[in-house]
């Protein structure tokens, strides 16, 4: 135990450049997991969000066909229709910022994982390249890091930047069935 820990010591003094790319490897690995950890909190609450949709457009179809209502202008004149309408509006909202969410949580660690090959690839053949190559290396991967932390820790969603759908949006949904 101690003799590895030596070499791994000497390796170090003999290759910072190897240490400092196998330092950033285990901060993509960390970053990589967190954003998994964030895409399955994402794909829970999408599925609650699902659920609440399910109910309220399965409710709309009811009402429509009960009172034979035919398009939004009848529609809205329903309170009951009215309000799911609304709340329709919001659930839509935000699934489609949590499929935005999913997306950019997958290109993330794709591009951490394409970045993470080349670091291997870079230590595999450290006596070959030259420090720049590695430094240019390094603050990219530092770089694509920086971009994707801060959404590792916390599904960042701010409702001041989101835009309801439109009420005729959400109508052209439900009326499809969708």
């Amino acid at each position: 135990m101690i003799g590895s820990h030596a070499t791994t010591v000497e390796s170090a003094w003999a290759n910072p450049k190897a240490v400092e790319l196998e330092q950033k490897i285990a901060d993509i690995d960390l970053l990589v997991q967190q954003l998994e950890d964030r895409s399955a909190q994402v794909k829970s609450i999408r599925e609650g969000l699902a659920g609440q949709h399910k109910a309220l457009a399965a409710e709309i179809q009811v009402v429509l066909k009960s009172f034979g209502i035919k398009n939004l202008s009848q529609a809205q004149r329903h309170l009951r229709l009215h309000y799911n309408l609304e709340l329709l509006r919001t659930v839509y909202t935000y699934m489609d910022e949590l499929d935005a969410k999913l997306l950019g949580y997958q290109t993330g660690r794709d591009r951490l994982a394409y970045l993470r090959q080349l670091a291997e690839d870079d230590i595999k053949m450290i006596t070959t390249l030259n420090d720049l190559k590695i430094d240019a290396l390094t603050t990219q991967i530092s770089l694509v890091i920086n971009r994707y932390l801060p959404e590792a820790h916390t599904i960042q969603i701010d409702p001041q930047r989101l835009s309801l759908a439109t009420i005729d949006q959400v109508w052209e949904r439900v009326s499809k069935g969708r």
